[in-house]
């Protein structure tokens, strides 16, 4: 078993260090410090639109390249750029983070996800974990603060590009910010945000994850309830084997086990849900109950981040059940992701149809230098250390 443990792991960072990483320091560079990811394939750049989102995600990436995998000056000189574009662009004087400018740092639109804030609040703890920035620091303790009161008052906020139903608050919102906050409190030592933290991943499993249907529903009324709608009925599994792997971590420092199954016995579930067993992959979306159209934009669609979110959980549940059908996912997911996904410039395409075929964007009109780095860089870390003790 060892053996297969460091073939993946010399796969994935391979393909990290050879191949990825190498494309975005290569084509993204701007002299703003921000990234450019409105990209062709071949890395030419098709606007210098800046999403904030994105410029958070980028920023969380370097900066854990530098901190997590070697430390490389020019990870190091593109956090910094990233940090300082971030600083002086993107909030709002309410604290709130904009949404989308020009590249020359004209508003286009502002305060419309909070995702925006989520990411950057991420991308400010990894670079201070790096550099000790006190700015950066006081800058995601500031996001921390205006996140906390606004998840405690579903309506407050919106999730652009996705919508959410009135009446109701959704699965993502609660995923990353437990995961945020858990590792902002821990780089910082901070037990209280890591409560907050629990509390967020708890409330996945009490809320979201909706017993009678042994799903995790993207949408619940405001009180937690089940809404039979199209809305309510919505399962994006990708997400929830996503939030499965970031619930694990946090509960792994708890030592609460029995959480741990219950994830682990979710990432089978929704894996099930959505692999495609004729033709590979896992798709989007779906209606819990089978009713069509499923309210999702592209549902059946196959992108890259589900593939790769799945890559991590199974390593990440194998690691904790030994259950050897995780081992046989992953081989499964793992030759479809690297058979249709990488483009031969050194990222990958980011949507493909049902059948394999290269589709259009559901989401943001950019490339990302996140799911596929991260996805990496867990993995290496998986099977590099932990699964090969």
């Amino acid at each position: 078993m060892k053996d297969l443990f460091k073939k993946y792991y010399a796969q994935y960072a391979r393909t990290l260090n050879e191949e990825v990483m190498p494309f975005w320091l290569r084509y993204s560079a701007d002299e703003t410090g921000a990234i450019n990811n409105c990209l062709a394939e071949d890395g030419t750049v098709l606007s210098r639109d800046r999403y904030i989102w994105s410029q958070g995600r980028a920023l969380w990436t370097f900066s854990a390249m530098y901190n997590r995998i070697e430390k490389k000056q020019e990870y190091l000189d593109r956090a910094d750029g990233l940090f300082r574009y971030l600083k002086s662009t993107g909030r709002a004087s309410d604290g709130k983070w904009n949404y989308l400018y020009t590249g020359d740092g004209e508003l286009l639109e502002g305060d419309v996800s909070i995702y925006v804030d989520g990411f950057v609040l991420a991308g400010m703890t990894e670079y201070y974990a790096v550099t000790g920035n006190e700015e950066a620091k006081q800058i995601a303790l500031d996001i921390y603060a205006n996140t906390l009161d606004r998840l405690g008052r579903p309506g407050s906020y919106k999730v652009a590009p996705y919508v959410i139903p009135e009446g109701m608050k959704t699965h993502g919102v609660n995923m990353i910010f437990a995961f945020f906050y858990d590792c902002l409190g821990r780089v910082l030592g901070r037990d209280d945000i890591r409560a907050e933290a629990y509390k967020l991943a708890c409330e996945v499993l009490d809320k979201f994850y909706v017993r009678e249907k042994d799903a995790i529903l993207e949408f619940v009324n405001v009180d937690g309830s089940f809404s039979d709608t199209p809305e309510g009925r919505a399962c994006v599994p990708g997400h929830a084997i996503e939030c499965m792997w970031f619930l694990i971590n946090i509960f792994e420092t708890y030592g609460d086990t029995e959480k741990i199954r219950l994830c682990c016995a979710l990432i089978r579930r929704h894996i099930e849900l959505a692999y495609d067993a004729e033709k590979g992959g896992l798709r989007l979306a779906l209606d819990i109950d089978g009713k069509e159209p499923c309210f999702w934009n592209k549902p059946t669609y196959k992108p890259w981040w589900v593939q790769l979110e799945t890559l991590v959980a199974t390593a990440y549940a194998y690691k904790h059940t030994g259950d050897t059908w995780f081992l046989e996912m992953h081989k499964k997911v793992n030759e479809y992701t690297f058979a249709h996904y990488p483009t031969g410039y050194g990222d990958w395409y980011n949507w493909l149809d049902k059948d394999g075929n290269i589709g259009e964007s559901a989401a943001l009109p950019v490339k990302d230098p996140f799911h596929l780095p991260r996805a990496l860089m867990f993995l290496c870390r998986l099977f590099g250390e932990e699964l090969t003790e």
